[in-house]
């Protein structure tokens, strides 16, 4: 089986669009918004996406290292990426890891300087297939490197990325192998590739327009193939899922999607020195315990629907199978009521399956032929000539325009 692609990637050099959002910001900081491209952004550390209580079954590895509960693990982890940030950072630097304030700054929203910076973990999960008589492991972890703007309690900049790590086993695959993998992602992989995407783009990002995969559908067939630990974060996972390789293919950077009350975003506010009265203002507005963030509504939404998956043979040997692994989707973008792209797509990966092995194909398969799709449907829309697509990109992905040209 073909490994998939670690999603993160860096952006291309900077096209004259973007050049003239960065000049626009700094001339002109009235006419884009509160924040200029000077203004310091707080870093708030490592985060769990998701409620508190679902913290034990969804993080199991991950939430030793999340700020929210505050153990020795957590504060090694995030003092090691704060201090490779700073190590990285190059004064008077155009990039996102330049803008990272001092440990002694406060923002505050009433000033209307009230950037703060996350890593917000979304998923964690291993995987197996068995091919003959040795097993391959993939373990896997989501994150987005997350920007809010507490002056109006807006997500303004999320990068996605995942982080990949595969092994062999020739037995069943131990807990304890499991547990090893995900620690190794942590604690040595985590930081590098959230360096990448902090170093890869600057505060253009805070002056363009916004899309978001803001809607999920899984029809029952697909449902029927997911793994227990899916069927429950689908939505979250497909977001973070198409939106890394949005970004790899198209430079396509994408809001992340939530219900309206993720925890890592009011956790956040508590960095800001009048986070007292934000939470006073969410509980009269929305008439609950404090907890609701308000995500800057996008210009441009995404739709995935996924109808199911497909295995089928190709040809048979003495020695075995050779099988067709098979994802579907429609994509869907919107810019407000009106509907600007809509096509079906698809991808498959081959795989080889010996003699003896399970007929059964496993998440892994599938999860390679959807890593595909994404990737090359990511590519089929930022080459499409439609005239409302290429705004989209020249508005949210400037870069794009650039990648897409041979």
């Amino acid at each position: 089986m073909g490994m998939p692609r670690k999603q993160i990637s860096t952006v291309s050099m900077m096209s004259l669009r973007i050049l003239m959002l960065f000049l626009g910001h700094v001339l002109c900081p009235h006419l884009y918004g509160q924040e200029s491209p000077g203004s310091p952004i707080k870093f708030a550390g490592i985060w769990l996406t998701g409620k508190a209580v679902d913290s034990d079954s969804n993080f199991p590895i991950g939430k030793r290292y999340a700020a929210q509960f505050g153990n020795d693990d957590t504060t090694d982890l995030s003092k090691k990426l704060l201090g490779q940030v700073r190590f990285a950072a190059k004064a008077g630097g155009k990039r996102l890891v330049d803008r990272v304030a001092p440990d002694d700054f406060v923002p505050g929203a009433a000033s209307g300087k009230a950037l703060v910076m996350a890593c917000a973990l979304n998923y964690e999960h291993v995987e197996s297939i068995q091919i003959g008589d040795v097993k391959k492991v993939l373990a896997e972890i989501g994150f987005d490197l997350v920007i809010c703007d507490f002056s109006d309690r807006s997500v303004v900049v999320s990068l996605p990325g995942r982080v990949i790590r595969t092994d062999i086993s020739k037995g069943p695959v131990s807990e304890a192998q499991k547990k090893q993998l995900l620690e190794h992602i942590y604690s040595n992989e985590l930081i590098k590739h959230f360096l990448k995407l902090a170093t890869s783009c600057g505060p253009e990002l805070l002056g363009i327009k916004s899309a978001a995969v803001t809607k999920v559908t899984i029809l029952e067939d697909a449902q029927k193939v997911f793994p227990p630990w899916l069927k429950s974060r689908a939505e979250e996972y497909y977001s973070n899922f198409a939106g890394s390789n949005f970004y790899e293919g198209a430079g396509l950077p994408l809001l992340p999607f939530s219900r309206g009350n993720e925890v890592v975003y009011c956790a956040m506010r508590e960095n800001l020195t009048d986070a007292s009265t934000l939470v006073e203002k969410s509980i009269k507005e929305s008439g609950n315990d404090g907890v609701a963030f308000v995500l800057k509504k996008p210009e441009y939404d995404i739709e995935l629907t996924i109808p199911g998956f497909l295995t089928a043979t190709a040809s048979n040997s003495p020695a075995g199978k050779v099988v067709q692994n098979c994802a579907y989707a429609r994509i869907t973008i919107k810019k407000g009521d009106m509907v600007i792209y809509s096509e079906k797509h698809d991808a498959n990966v081959q795989n080889i399956i010996p003699q003896g092995s399970p007929n059964t194909t496993p998440w892994l398969a599938y999860l390679d032929a959807t890593n595909k799709l994404f990737f090359e449907a990511s590519k089929r829309i930022s080459s499409q000539k439609n005239a409302q697509i290429k705004q989209m990109l020249t508005e949210c992905a400037p870069s794009s325009l650039l990648k897409s040209k041979p």
